[in-house]
């Protein structure tokens, strides 16, 4: 049974809407029919390669053909192996016999692999094209002044008050304000004014 919705969540996004469920439960149907099921929701979705609109296979763009026929290679053995698995787990035989079958292969590749493997240093040195010294002699530094810690990056704000003058503690001068009672410039407030007496 295959039912559309106005909401058009399956034809967008390839999920199946709350309504499509509804009437399909409605209809006694229990299980999701395969028309529902998208390659990509299943376990074999990564098996198939996917092609872009000209035919190309998408894959990480690969830098040569050498390394393209070598992901196809690594894929296609990929898919032998799941396939194995899936027919021997059934068995305990078949796992047993897998199993023995891997660590006879597994012996053999790296036997093959054990002289042509390079060290990270090798590959260094063919990439620049010199050997690495065996011995670097590392001289220490002339001048050595480690005691205490680094003086912290001061900001803007440390600046501004290294340049205010500091206030210095002690008499202060009485500046003359106008008296709020008397309207005159004298050294009291309207508080303390005698004519307000």
């Amino acid at each position: 049974m295959i039912t559309k919705c106005s909401c058009m969540l399956f034809e967008n996004k390839g999920i199946v809407c709350r309504h499509v469920i509804r009437v399909l439960r409605g209809a006694k149907i229990n299980e999701l029919p395969n028309f529902y099921i998208l390659k990509r929701w299943e376990k074999m979705c990564k098996r198939d390669i996917v092609y872009d609109g000209d035919g190309n296979p998408l894959d990480d763009n690969p830098i040569d053909y050498v390394d393209m026929e070598t992901r196809r290679k690594i894929s296609v053995a990929r898919n032998k192996f799941e396939d194995l698995i899936r027919h021997a787990k059934n068995s305990s035989g078949g796992l047993d016999l897998l199993h023995s079958g891997l660590c006879d292969l597994e012996s053999t590749i790296s036997q093959s692999t054990l002289a042509v493997a390079h060290t990270s240093q090798q590959e260094q040195e063919s990439f620049v094209g010199s050997s690495f010294p065996t011995q670097v002699d590392i001289l220490t530094p002339t001048n050595i002044d480690a005691r205490g810690t680094c003086s912290r990056i001061k900001g803007h704000r440390d600046k501004e008050k290294k340049a205010q003058p500091k206030k210095k503690l002690g008499v202060t001068v009485r500046v003359p304000r106008v008296c709020g009672t008397c309207k005159e410039l004298v050294l009291h407030d309207s508080r303390k004014c005698p004519k307000k007496k």
